[in-house]
């Protein structure tokens, strides 16, 4: 019984303590260590993330926007948290695999859609945003049919909210698959 009480007491601690080195990278810091890496774009301005084992970890951050939806949710966007650091809070966390993407097209509010290889789709459930590494800053000034090297990540909502960018989404805790969607397998 001793035995069962003790494993049981350092499961308990086990899990505070990562649940304490987890919470410490909600917080922006403008990409202190160890969430230090940047994609050199745009998308800098509201992820801090990290590269551990060649994959990436790290958060995607909202603003609340200080309205709700008729059914008391809070309404949030993508800000600048660089500008704004304490008007940001982590709203997912991402898990990313370094992968090549190739811009199949543009939607109409100016949003890629990248064509991915469908294997590595099919070892990744989950994963449903795709995001280059460098320049150009923002996603109208890529070449469509243009091959990017980037991440493919998995977007897990921490709390509760309408995301009004990006065609607007309710996002519930968990894996989320909609609010950022970008990705195909057909790149015909």
């Amino acid at each position: 019984m001793k035995k069962t009480g003790f494993a049981l007491l350092a499961g308990v601690l086990l899990v505070l303590a990562g649940g304490v080195a987890y919470a410490a990278g909600l917080e922006w810091r403008d990409h202190a260590a160890p969430f230090s890496f940047l994609f050199g774009n745009h998308i800098d301005a509201h992820q801090q993330s990290r590269v551990k084992d060649g994959n990436l970890q790290g958060f995607f951050y909202i603003q609340l926007t200080g309205g709700h939806t008729t059914d008391g949710i809070p309404v949030a966007m993508h800000g600048d948290c660089t500008m704004s650091p304490d008007a940001c809070v982590a709203g997912w966390s991402i898990m990313g695999v370094p992968t090549t993407a190739l811009l199949a097209g543009l939607d109409s509010m100016g949003h890629p859609l990248w064509c991915v290889d469908a294997s590595t789709l099919a070892k990744r459930p989950g994963y449903s945003h795709f995001h280059w590494l460098g320049a150009p800053e923002h996603a109208g000034e890529l070449d469509i049919g243009q091959e990017f090297q980037g991440y493919l990540l998995q977007l897990r909502a921490i709390d509760t909210f309408y995301f009004m960018e990006h065609g607007g989404s309710l996002v519930t805790p968990g894996i989320d698959t909609t609010s950022h969607y970008n990705i195909t397998t057909d790149c015909n």
